[in-house]
């Protein structure tokens, strides 16, 4: 089986960005920085989402299935700035060729990789610059308009876990990053489950298959001593998914 690779990440506001493009003086707090940028963001589109390259990757996590084995990575620690996130993916791509799949890929999540490896100087894997899309091993879901938490409980998956003060941004401000890496990790999972189910239903991955490799999602799952991953543990019933 080729490997699989269900990435997720999580984004706050380039302040440092923000101040270049504006330039707002050293002495303006960060938080004035970025409620700026999100007041202006809002003013132009109706909603707080930031563009593309003035988002700073600050969690990253994996699922990669190689094989009979399975587990979920997250990049670096408290301390990782992005260009070290960025490459810690970039390697498990080069190294391993996977069929990389996220959520909301085609839309967000594949481009942001570009403008943030190209802000921070950073070589692309080899394939993902193909020509050829069938050939750069990229496989992004084609449901980015309905929210990855709302099609897992459909799907029959636990709940994502809920951050704290409602976004990234005031979970970062509150010095919470372990709370986004958690609910990164199980964004991951999430997206790797998804994607079982995507081929299942698109005729390339068999039912009994497809059951076996969930199991062996849970499986891990069930390995693991962090808090998040038995939260989601718990709310996966036998039954599901």
């Amino acid at each position: 089986m080729t490997p699989i690779l269900a990435f997720a990440l999580a984004t706050i506001p380039d302040v440092a960005g923000i101040r270049t493009l504006y330039g707002f003086a050293a002495d303006i707090a960060d938080s004035d920085v970025a409620e700026f940028a999100l007041q202006r963001q809002r003013a132009r589109s109706g909603e707080d989402g930031m563009p593309l390259h003035l988002q700073r990757i600050v969690a990253i996590s994996w699922t990669l299935r190689l094989g009979d084995e399975i587990a979920c990575h997250t990049g670096g620690d408290a301390n990782t700035d992005e260009a070290a996130l960025l490459q810690a993916l970039f390697d498990q791509v080069a190294q391993h060729a996977p069929c990389v799949t996220s959520w909301s890929g085609a839309a967000f999540a594949l481009p942001l990789l570009r403008y943030r490896a190209l802000i921070n100087g950073l070589t692309l894997p080899p394939h993902w610059s193909a020509e050829d899309t069938t050939q750069s091993g990229l496989a992004p879901l084609p449901y980015a308009t309905v929210p990855l938490d709302d099609m897992a409980r459909l799907c029959g998956f636990p709940a994502l876990p809920v951050v704290a003060g409602g976004t990234p941004w005031e979970a970062y401000r509150a010095g919470r990053l372990g709370e986004i890496r958690a609910r990164c990790d199980i964004e991951a999972m999430a997206t790797y489950l998804l994607f079982l189910r995507d081929r299942l239903v698109q005729g390339t991955l068999g039912t009994a298959d497809y059951h076996d490799s969930v199991a062996q999602a849970r499986g891990w799952v069930g390995r693991q001593a962090a808090p998040h991953w038995r939260d989601f543990l718990a709310a996966w019933s036998s039954t599901q998914g």
